[in-house]
């Protein structure tokens, strides 16, 4: 009867010891399937930030990166060739919408004097490009999604991909598109390495494409459910509001 007694006491304690194993081997899957679960819902508690404030958003920063650039540059020796080239081509303007010269005569007389400004002027476009860069970019970044403009009017960039935390290699995409870095880069490269002829229209063309981009990404946040325009698609981002 004693042998018994022990045999089954072991059953009992074998048992006790399998079902603990099983208990602790289920319990990290439902904590992590709780975890996701609160992600998710987490995620779907962010509302759409509207084209209204956006905009404002963007128009605060602009003027702010205007003003620091202006300001930085009033360490830049003055660019007195810039100032006579922009003064020529404002003159040359005037007498084409007057009608004192035809559209043969307008492009023919353009030509030098867009790539001559433009030219004078690559230091300052390459200083805008790093103010650019370092505002929409590492300070958007290192601020939780938010420049001062998103901050006043209480909206941010998070990422629709994986955690919420945007990267830096996404707010490069998006200011390709929305800030015009690309834009801008490919003229700086153009008026260096381009003849004057072809320069002319290839400006032109680079600034109507980007135009355009801008216009359909406009439409895109307005008017699409998601809110999201060319450059939130392009870097898998969205811009939502901050309660």
């Amino acid at each position: 009867m004693p042998k018994k007694k022990e045999t089954v006491e072991g059953e009992v304690l074998k048992e006790k010891r399998v079902t603990k194993k099983k208990a602790d081997a289920d319990h990290p899957k439902e904590e992590k399937t709780k975890t996701s679960r609160v992600k998710v819902e987490e995620k779907k508690e962010y509302r759409k930030a509207y084209f209204f404030p956006r905009l404002m958003a963007y128009i605060i920063d602009f003027a702010i990166v205007t003003l620091l650039l202006s300001f930085i540059l009033m360490f830049f020796p003055a660019n007195e060739n810039y100032s006579a080239y922009l003064e020529e081509y404002e003159q040359i303007q005037m007498n084409y919408l007057e009608g004192k010269t035809s559209a043969d005569e307008y492009i023919n007389q353009s030509v030098d004097v867009v790539h001559d400004l433009d030219y004078s002027n690559v230091m300052t476009s390459v200083v805008g490009v790093i103010v650019f860069i370092l505002y929409f970019v590492v300070f958007q970044f290192y601020n939780n999604g938010q420049t001062l403009g998103k901050k006043l009017m209480g909206v941010r960039v998070v990422s629709t991909t994986g955690d919420d935390k945007v990267s830096m290699n996404q707010y490069v995409l998006r200011s390709l598109l929305v800030n015009s870095l690309v834009c801008n880069i490919l003229l700086i490269g153009m008026v260096l390495f381009m003849s004057r002829d072809i320069y002319f229209y290839a400006k032109f063309a680079v600034e109507g494409i980007q135009t355009i981009l801008i216009i359909v990404s406009a439409f895109m946040v307005i008017y699409s459910a998601s809110g999201r325009g060319l450059h939130d698609k392009m870097a898998a981002t969205r811009v939502v509001m901050v309660d």
